[in-house]
């Protein structure tokens, strides 16, 4: 188990959008680095169009960031509860920094935790699904893509694997469960938390995700990205349920679970 307290734990995840709507908005240069890195891996079943839209989403230089949830556990005088917070913006420097602001709130109260809790420790640690690979590098790429500074975390890990930092701590389900095998073992949230008797489904694909933030754009009503922002909050909920399963020891998993589902039953 992590040397650290569970309510010093972060947990998060991110939802990404194409910055262009088709290949003929992209600029020209990057339009040619992307027939040229990329487009030789389409598939014969997809046009040139249909990959573009399938998977740009995961390029930081062809898609941005439209939603961040993050969540924690909360434990004073013995009741324990959940508390998240869900960002998204048309604007996304104004997002990157409303979550930077929330990142570093979140290592000052983590900090502070010592104060009440005598296992926390003075490091704090942050948990996602395949976020050492994915969420942290894509987050660090857009800080820089839209001239947001980049917090402490992402300015060091330009330099070192997140992994290896220890503050924070970089807890990734998709890595626990490889159990350090030498063999990247890839399984989608979805599957990992069926395997633990969770149940979660995902209920939106890219497209979903893409046609919902560019109506919210076109309309400026944000009602229509809502489903999007309970979308990402469940995967956030899902991840600490996985972690609870994962680290926690049998005889104190309850009151973890307990809030959660207090949580989504409000």
């Amino acid at each position: 188990m992590y040397d650290l307290a569970i309510e010093q734990i972060l947990f998060m995840d991110i939802e990404t959008v194409p910055l262009y709507k088709g290949l003929e908005e992209i600029p020209t240069l990057l339009r040619e680095y992307w027939e040229s890195r990329y487009e030789k891996k389409r598939p014969e079943s997809l046009s040139s169009e249909e990959y573009f839209v399938e998977k740009a989403g995961i390029h930081a230089l062809y898609s941005r960031v439209a939603c961040i949830s993050l969540g924690y556990f909360s434990t004073r005088n013995d009741k324990t509860e959940w508390r998240q917070y869900t960002f998204a913006d048309l604007d996304e420097a104004r997002l990157l920094q409303s979550f930077a602001d929330r990142w570093n709130s979140f290592k000052s109260y983590a900090a502070d935790l010592r104060r009440f809790l005598p296992e926390a420790r003075a490091d704090y640690g942050v948990c996602g699904h395949n976020i050492a690979s994915f969420d942290l590098p894509f987050l660090g790429r857009r800080f820089l893509c839209t001239g947001v500074s980049l917090p402490d975390f992402w300015r060091l890990s330009q330099w070192q694997q997140p992994w290896s930092l220890k503050s924070p701590t970089v807890i990734d389900t998709m890595n626990l469960w490889s159990f350090t095998s030498r063999e990247q073992t890839y399984i989608p949230l979805e599957i990992l938390a069926h395997a633990l008797g969770i149940n979660f489904r995902k209920t939106l694909s890219h497209l979903d995700i893409r046609n919902a933030f560019y109506e919210w754009e076109r309309t400026n009503d944000e009602s229509f990205f809502e489903p999007v922002k309970e979308y990402c909050a469940k995967d956030v909920r899902t991840v600490a349920e996985i972690y609870i399963h994962m680290q926690v020891p049998a005889e104190k998993k309850e009151p973890y679970l307990r809030a959660l589902q207090g949580y989504e039953s409000k």
